[in-house]
């Protein structure tokens, strides 16, 4: 009989904590829908009536009603190779009777917050994104009115979505067009509010798509064509091009969002135009199309209309350095080759017809 008490004693000890703490606890949940809030939303202050509701916290406690107080941190992870840094860090509320409530309920005349430590840099990182990116962690801790913890929980949260990209569908990479008929098309981007253009000409056999896109000068020159997905790049041009050029295109889309939105830029393509595409009343020369776009705006214009349409041939040129000494044609392309990668070295041109 006496063995008999000692274990039944010994139960009833194992069982008053286990009831304790079920009839003490906090929840957290997180509502749907978050795709389009942002950061603000995760902010941990008083007089948050107005912002969005992301997360529900029921607290359940015995007796009901009584005295206590909520802490937690926050925690953010920028992306699946990176670890989680701090957010907010050991905030805490005031005293109130135990109730169920909103994140924006929070530092209403119940609720108060009493103190939170924040992470400013990293909380200015996450404001200049202006949507939530990668996973937040969300921490919460009940304590009684002698700030005894008796309960927690914690949720994360995320947003590493796969990200939106774009993709030239056509030109192909190695097609070939018509001068005046290059259809360009793109796959869409969700959420974009324009598409902007890019493309140049490749000055040498060896230079890369990148290279001549970030070349000054640019065939086409960021145009921007709003919505569509589809254009003809013939009617983009702000410089002529011809027959037998190789050209480098990109498409860029631009999502428009708090902290000044985001821009997604295509892989470029390198396409070739024909040389069927050439003015049939004139042979135009491409170096010589090269040359009349530089000298556009700097020398009678009506020159550099003949020099691109290919009414002023090659053999009709002279080229002479400082000293009045002839320079071959083929020495002229390395430095127009240079010229065109720095525009800016040009001082000033003078240009005589004879």
């Amino acid at each position: 009989m006496k063995r008999f008490r000692s274990i039944f004693i010994l139960t009833i000890f194992l069982l008053i904590p286990l009831t304790t703490r079920a009839q003490n606890s906090i929840n957290l949940t997180i509502l749907a829908g978050l795709n389009t809030i942002d950061f603000a939303a995760f902010t941990f202050t008083n007089n948050l009536s107005g912002a969005p509701r992301i997360f529900h916290v029921e607290i359940q406690t015995t007796p009901p009603g009584k005295q206590v107080m909520v802490g937690g941190n926050l925690a953010w992870k920028k992306n699946e190779s990176s670890g989680f840094v701090s957010l907010v860090n050991n905030f805490k509320t005031k005293l109130f009777s135990a109730i169920s409530f909103f994140n924006d309920e929070l530092g209403n005349s119940t609720i108060l917050i009493d103190h939170v430590d924040a992470n400013s840099s990293v909380i200015t990182e996450n404001f200049k994104m202006g949507k939530p990116t990668g996973i937040y962690r969300i921490q919460l801790y009940l304590y009684d009115e002698r700030n005894n913890q008796i309960s927690e929980t914690h949720q994360d949260i995320s947003f590493l979505n796969p990200a939106p990209t774009i993709s030239i569908l056509s030109p192909q990479e190695n097609s070939s067009f018509d001068v005046g008929n290059v259809q360009a098309q793109w796959t869409p981007v969700q959420g974009a509010a324009y598409y902007t253009v890019r493309a140049n000409a490749l000055q040498t056999a060896f230079q890369s798509a990148e290279e001549a896109l970030n070349a000054g000068n640019p065939l086409i020159n960021d145009k921007d064509v709003g919505k569509i997905e589809t254009v003809n790049l013939s009617t983009l041009l702000d410089r002529q091009w011809v027959g037998g050029q190789r050209i480098a295109l990109a498409i860029t889309a631009y999502v428009i969002g708090p902290g000044g939105g985001s821009s997604l830029r295509s892989t470029p393509v390198i396409f070739n135009l024909n040389e069927s595409g050439k003015n049939s009343n004139a042979v135009m020369n491409p170096d010589l199309v090269r040359l009349g776009n530089l000298l556009s705006g700097r020398v009678n214009q009506d020159f550099v209309n003949k020099l691109i349409n290919g009414q002023i041939p090659a053999e009709q040129i002279q080229f002479t350095d400082d000293k009045n000494a002839t320079i071959s044609f083929s020495d002229f392309l390395q430095i127009l080759s240079f010229w065109e990668l720095h525009s800016e070295s040009i001082i000033s041109v003078n240009y005589q017809a004879k």
